[in-house]
């Protein structure tokens, strides 16, 4: 018994020389990351709803986004980009087999939320849950970062 003490003590001892994580806020982090997306509306029999993505820019400058589109849907109005305020950023936007990408016409400083809307969006019309990988490229790297993947759902109610 002593020796099941004395192995805790030790345990206990041991743990509180770990420093604590402290936990964030994910729009805290200092690089480019994914917001929330939805789907306006969310009826999935709806043709044409507007699915939105939120990012945040950050650390570096962000020159470009790339979208992988899911399998069955299609885009027929084009990406819109507006900032924080609201305000339509200029961009070039190609969409070719199942990715679109959005050149802007200047690099998107930090601290900039963007709210990406692909307009009038097409689906199957059943209840699904649409996954989008985004890329980013930023100012200085050469190479296409993973932001990682936004989730949104449809439902057929």
């Amino acid at each position: 018994m002593k020796k099941l003490i004395d192995a805790a003590a030790i345990t206990l001892f041991i743990v509180s020389l770990v420093p604590t994580a402290e936990a964030r806020n994910l729009k805290d982090f200092n690089v480019t990351h994914l917001g929330d997306g939805a789907a306006i509306p969310n009826n999935a029999h709806f043709q044409g709803a507007t699915h939105k993505l939120e990012v945040y820019v950050q650390g570096k400058a962000l020159t470009e986004l790339s979208i992988d589109l899911p399998q069955e849907i299609s885009i027929r109005k084009g990406i819109e980009v507006k900032n924080q305020l609201g305000q339509k950023l200029k961009t070039d936007v190609s969409i070719n087999n199942r990715k679109a990408t959005v050149v802007f016409s200047q690099p998107v400083p930090p601290q900039t939320k963007l709210a990406i809307n692909l307009q009038e969006v097409t689906t199957p019309g059943y209840d699904h849950i649409w996954l989008y990988q985004i890329y980013g490229k930023m100012v200085g790297i050469n190479a296409e970062i993973p932001l990682g993947t936004v989730r949104i759902q449809t439902s057929g109610r």
